[in-house]
């Protein structure tokens, strides 16, 4: 039996079963009704085909009070803003799930998905344009969400329903042709029925072919970022000329970043750019440096905000310490105390910033220092400016104003150890 082989673990487990009231769910709640010991079962009432749904509901209760099984029923609303209603209702459908698997302490959910389901899926990627995830189908096991019925076609889980007697209605609204899964089902499948006795069967051997195809790849596309992905601080530096040197280019520029959400045009792009050159995507940028490209999570500079310091230093969202008239080893930097006002500011650069660097003469723009420097994008989000009204004194760390450090004459000194 499939149940015992491939998921040995769900007799001692507490199952959740998503049961709609068709064949399919009612099918996969009997099976595991036999098969388990803890079974609960969550129907979600969407109302959307009015006396039809109630009558749905009230086949899953019913169902249920005869078998004595543990019952959830929720009616929703499916008007969800900028989401078609199947996109809202497999949102809410799924949230719920995870809410009552936490508040219940259920070990895994499983739905009635199978072979002509991941078929139809197939079809629908390929329609859609895909890589080679897209012609995977739908996964046996996501977290713990499970599809026992994955093998099966939809004329044997019919067939099963009938000799064993298992009740189970009708979606009218799955004989539709509104929505696209709906017309591949009725009109594409079919067809592909009739060109070969073992098309659907041969189908679904070449999705597990293709699963198998796409897992190998999967574990060289690890492989290879460990390899050319080192991580520094935060920054992932990646050599340019190892990345170009792949071939096809563009298949593994997607396997290597689509998971931080680029592209491969654009990385493609971005590998024949100049330095300084950065791409975004929605929590990541990728930028060009020297020879590598830099991966970093993207920081929202947010330059406005400051923090006033006062004598006795501050420990957010760094920590400096100050100490008066002692000439300390240990000290980042020490400054003439005459020459500063407190409250001092700790604040990110900005647009026209400029200073007076210690070793030079003249001023500096800031952003020409980060430059000369070779600062990444995310370094210059991350430093932190110390000023004096609306003189910079120190970009913390790394180079003072020198209109403010002590010298030789300096009577009353200001040491800053950055911590």
């Amino acid at each position: 039996m499939h149940l015992h082989s491939h998921f040995p673990a769900l007799s001692s487990q507490r199952v959740l079963v998503a049961v709609s009231g068709g064949v399919d769910s009612m099918v996969l709640l009997d099976l595991l009704r036999e098969y388990s010991d803890e079974v609960a079962i969550a129907h979600g009432n969407f109302q959307l085909r009015g006396q039809e749904s109630a009558q749905d509901e009230q086949l899953v209760e019913s169902y249920c009070k005869r078998h004595q099984l543990t019952c959830h029923i929720k009616r929703f609303d499916t008007k969800l803003p900028k989401q078609s209603t199947q996109m809202a209702a497999r949102t809410l459908r799924y949230n719920w799930f995870e809410e009552l698997c936490l508040s219940n302490n259920y070990d895994a959910v499983l739905t009635a998905h199978h072979a002509n389901d991941n078929i139809e899926t197939l079809l629908m990627n390929i329609i859609r344009g895909t890589g080679i995830e897209g012609l995977t189908g739908i996964p046996e096991q996501n977290g713990r969400i499970l599809r026992p019925l994955l093998p099966f076609h939809k004329s044997e889980i019919v067939a099963y329903a009938q000799a064993h007697h298992i009740p189970w209605r009708e979606d009218r609204s799955n004989q539709s042709d509104d929505y696209q899964r709906n017309a591949i089902r009725h009109h594409v499948i079919p067809e592909l029925a009739k060109l070969h006795p073992k098309a659907l069967e041969n189908t679904t051997k070449t999705i597990d072919f293709t699963k198998e195809a796409a897992l190998v790849i999967q574990q060289q596309t690890i492989k290879l970022r460990e390899q050319l992905f080192q991580n520094k601080k935060g920054i992932i530096y990646i050599p340019i000329q190892d990345v170009k040197a792949f071939k096809p280019l563009s298949f593994w520029s997607h396997q290597l970043f689509h998971p931080y959400g680029f592209g491969q045009r654009e990385v493609i792009k971005l590998l024949n750019a100049q330095k300084g050159k950065c791409i975004h995507s929605t929590d990541h940028t990728l930028e060009v440096g020297r020879n590598e490209l830099l991966l970093y999570k993207s920081i929202v500079l947010k330059k406005e905000v400051e923090f006033e310091v006062y004598e006795h230093g501050i420990d957010e969202p760094i920590e400096l310490l100050f100490s008066k008239n002692q000439k300390h080893a240990q000290s980042s930097l020490t400054l003439d105390a005459t020459s500063i006002s407190f409250p001092m500011k700790l604040r990110k650069w900005k647009k026209g910033d400029h200073f007076y660097p210690t070793g030079m003469t003249g001023s500096k723009k800031v952003a020409k220092y980060f430059k000369d420097e070779k600062y990444t994008a995310t370094e210059k989000a991350a430093q932190w400016l110390l000023c004096s009204g609306n003189d910079i004194v120190w970009i913390v760390g790394k180079r003072a104003d020198r209109r403010f450090v002590s010298t030789e004459t300096t009577i009353d000194f200001l040491n800053i150890s950055l911590k």
